[in-house]
């Protein structure tokens, strides 16, 4: 019984994004490895309290990928956006992103 009940546990976290979170390294390694160099443009990578962002910029166009410590931050982060009007991002587990096009594509990608 106990058994069954940590696997359920597991598989109900996995669902809700509860574990696997992303390091802004392997985020950017990955992204790296997606889109040719021409498609990336810029990239700026600034940590604060240990959130990471990375600044995608290429054609005038911007995606900008914010990753958190945990799910719980990033969820927190993005509650915190919506409190002051500011909601445009999309959460992916541990890791807000928002700008479109193939950068974002990839970077879902990489996070899921």
């Amino acid at each position: 019984m106990k058994r069954a009940l940590v696997l359920l546990t597991v598989a109900v976290l996995a669902g809700c994004g509860g574990s696997g979170t992303r390091s802004a390294a392997a985020i950017r390694s990955c992204v790296a490895k997606r889109l040719p160099a021409a498609a990336l443009g810029r990239t700026t990578v600034s940590t604060v309290e240990g959130v990471t962002t990375l600044d995608y910029m290429h054609d005038g166009d911007e995606t900008v990928v914010t990753v958190f410590p945990t799910v719980k931050d990033a969820q927190h982060g993005l509650d915190e956006e919506a409190r002051i009007g500011d909601a445009h991002d999309m959460r992916t587990r541990n890791v807000l992103h928002g700008g479109g096009g193939a950068i974002e594509a990839a970077v879902v990608a990489c996070v899921r």
